[in-house]
C-alpha cells in the first residue's frame, strides 16, 4: 500500500505508545489499541484512502468493521493519549498538549483533527463523562449511539 493519507493517520495513530502500537497484518501496516485490541487499518480503495477513511475492526474482530474518516478515530485516540500523560495535572496543562499533538498531527498528515462541534462544546461534555463514569462507560455509551 502506497503512503497515502489513510496509512498515514494509522502510522500516526500507531506511534501513540502505551495506548497504540504498530503492527503489521497481511502485509498492512495498522495501528493495535493496547487496551483493547481494537484494529485500526488504511482504506485500501484509493478514492476512500485519499480522503483519510480507515477501516477499525473493533476489539480485532474483522466482523465488527466500521470505516470512518481517520479524523475521528484520531481525534480520540490523541485526547486519550494526552490525558493518559496528564492524568495528575492541570487542564491547562492538557489543553496545552491537546494542541501541540493536534499541530503535529497537521504537520505529519495535513489533515486537522476534531475535538467538538462548532456549535457546542462535545469535548468538554465528553471529558467531563470520562471524569464521572469512566472511560469504559463513555465508550460503551458512544457505541450503542451509532448502533455497535
Amino acid at each position: 500500500m502506497s503512503d497515502n493519507l489513510s496509512q498515514r493517520i494509522v502510522t500516526f495513530i500507531g506511534h501513540l505508545l502505551p495506548l497504540y502500537v504498530e503492527e503489521c497484518v497481511n502485509g498492512v501496516w495498522c495501528a493495535r489499541s493496547l487496551t483493547d485490541g481494537t484494529l485500526i487499518l488504511p482504506i485500501d480503495d484509493p478514492e476512500k484512502s485519499a480522503d483519510g477513511s480507515v477501516a477499525i475492526h473493533w476489539q480485532g474482530d474483522h466482523t465488527r468493521r466500521t470505516e470512518v474518516q481517520g479524523i475521528f478515530i484520531a481525534s480520540v485516540a490523541i485526547a486519550r493519549y494526552t490525558e493518559l500523560h496528564h492524568t495528575a495535572t492541570y487542564s491547562k496543562d492538557m489543553r496545552i498538549e491537546m494542541e501541540h499533538m493536534s499541530n503535529h498531527f497537521t504537520v505529519k498528515t495535513g489533515e486537522t483533527l476534531v475535538f467538538e462541534s462548532p456549535d457546542s462544546g462535545l469535548f468538554e461534555l465528553i471529558a467531563k463523562a470520562v471524569g464521572k463514569l469512566g472511560e469504559a462507560a463513555v465508550i460503551e455509551i458512544l457505541k450503542k449511539q451509532v448502533g455497535l
